[in-house]
């Protein structure tokens, strides 16, 4: 059986004292060709996508236009995580897998 989900696990960090909480993202990508280039840079994209949702990188610190350092190593350790994954996926499918 194929797999057709890539997973972010993020930790959603607080600006307070609350402990991290892990949160795990699942990306679609069964309608992507990822044997094209095409089809991989478009898996890539909803990796970006999904992990700047994840982590927040979107919103900003009340009073700044910046982006939160917390979310943004947050972004990275997401991106990381499932573009290791998407090359797994890649090298399983060029094997025959």
């Amino acid at each position: 059986m194929q797999k057709t989900l890539i997973t972010l696990t993020v930790a959603a960090m607080a600006a307070t004292a609350v402990p991290a909480t892990a949160e795990t993202v699942g990306v679609q990508y069964r309608d992507l060709n990822l044997e094209t280039s095409e089809g991989q840079r478009a898996l890539e994209r909803r990796i970006d996508k999904a992990a700047r949702t994840a982590c927040g990188i979107t919103r900003h610190e009340t009073g700044s236009r910046l982006r939160s350092r917390s979310a943004a190593d947050c972004h990275a350790k997401a991106k990381k995580q499932a573009m290791s994954q998407l090359a797994a996926v890649i090298e399983e499918r060029q094997l025959g897998g």
